[in-house]
């Protein structure tokens, strides 16, 4: 141990400390760093889980990529898009992409005995990822649907089942706009199951069916349809993948990812790494300034003893490294202290769950948190090396200092 590191270990051991008029201060400066820590930690965990937990809702629900027929038409029913199967075998060469299947949107209106309400049908196969559904299916079954025959099973959403009165095997009528005379055609379907996402645009609306009654409703053969979904593998860019699929589909068509489909729910939580920077900001300019607050006081109480030190041939270099090391051994206990408390409460968030959210307004029930390797790095390296070159300022004091003044200084 050189002695630069044993003079500022002798400073900080309990007994020193004792009748020290700065032991509150440094108390002090500890809890800051700790509380800074804590909260900074939470900050991420919390803004970076409720950004991967609503995007992979959206995802989930609706896919990362989309290809639909190039024309000016906005609403839901959209022209029908007829991709051969080179076209699927394309798109499921191209690596980072999970899955493909097609479906068709139209919009309806479904009506009970005493209620009736505007929905969209989403008509889907026997090729359709059922896996993000079946995780937020509160009751019933997944409807099963085959190639050969049409089914009558449909999966409604909890808000939409509450608000028509419907439970488990009722049955409703749809009424669907026909393509000749704009006669309503009229479908009846039963209950199978019932799902809530937590997302309003989507429970308060969709509704899954069978692709072949849309198909026969639209007059589509059975290889017209709305949309082409593209689910693609979280460790590949999605962006990189839409170019890819730009490439292999024909040249009428469009390519979408669910940004750009869904932007008022990715611009809101993109707004969440602005509000966690600012966090980031305001909690290290607390730290650093109680930690070159705490320095400075340590410097003025131990005035008499780097006058000893000056007199006795220590260079000023050699002072500043003992008092930067005793900032660091304050700074050093205040990491450790905030580190557990804040993963401590990530880990009781996660396993536990005691802190709900509304799902009107976060689209989820309960807080999700998530902490990288790299972001906890990250928080205690930039945490570290900001408030050590910070508190350089500080000690560039000791260099002032003359040692006849500062031995007779009480």
């Amino acid at each position: 141990m050189n002695f630069e590191k044993f003079v500022a270990k002798r400073l900080h051991t309990e007994s020193n400390l004792q009748h020290s008029i700065s032991k509150p201060i440094l108390k002090m400066a500890v809890a800051a760093v700790s509380l800074s820590i804590t909260v900074m930690i939470l900050a991420i965990a919390t803004g970076k889980g409720l950004q991967e937990k609503i995007s992979a809702k959206v995802t989930g629900f609706t896919s990362d990529i989309q290809v639909t027929v190039l024309d000016l038409n906005q609403s839901l029913e959209l022209s029908p898009i007829s991709p051969d199967s080179t076209v699927i075998m394309s798109l499921y060469e191209i690596e980072g992409v999970e899955h493909v299947q097609t479906q068709i949107t139209k919009n309806a209106l479904i009506k009970t005995d005493t209620e009736f309400e505007g929905i969209v049908v989403k008509g889907v196969d026997n090729n359709f990822d059922w896996s993000f559904i079946n995780t937020h299916l509160t009751q019933g079954q997944l409807p099963k649907y085959n190639s050969y025959e049409k089914s009558n099973e449909i999966l409604i959403s909890k808000k939409l089942s509450q608000t028509l009165g419907l439970k488990i095997n009722d049955q409703a009528l749809f009424y669907f706009q026909g393509k000749q005379n704009n006669q309503p055609l009229i479908r009846k379907f039963t209950i199978k199951g019932i799902y809530e996402t937590g997302i309003e645009i989507f429970d308060d609306h969709y509704i899954f069916a069978d692709l072949k009654h849309l198909q026969k409703i639209n007059r589509w053969s059975e290889n017209q349809f709305s949309s082409i979904e593209i689910k693609v593998n979280k460790d590949y860019n999605i962006d990189a993948i839409q170019s890819l699929v730009e490439i292999v589909t024909p040249f009428d068509t469009k390519v979408s990812s669910s940004k750009s489909l869904y932007p008022q729910i990715f611009d809101w939580i993109k707004l969440f790494d602005l509000n966690i920077a600012i966090i980031l900001i305001i909690m290290i300019v607390v730290a650093s300034i109680n930690m070159i607050s705490s320095l400075l006081i340590i410097i003025l109480e131990r005035t008499k003893m780097i006058g000893l030190l000056k007199a006795l041939g220590a260079a000023s270099i050699s002072i500043k490294k003992i008092f930067l090391y005793h900032a660091f051994y304050l700074l050093q206990k205040g990491l450790i202290i905030g580190n557990g408390i804040g993963l401590s409460l990530i880990a009781l968030q996660h396993f536990l769950a005691p802190i709900e959210l509304d799902p009107a307004h976060y689209y989820v029930k309960k807080l999700p948190v998530t902490l990288s390797i790299e972001n906890w790095l990250s928080i205690n390296l930039m945490s570290f090396f900001i408030c050590m070159v910070l508190l350089i300022i500080p000690a560039l004091i000791i260099q002032k200092v003359e040692p006849v003044k500062a031995i007779r200084y009480e």
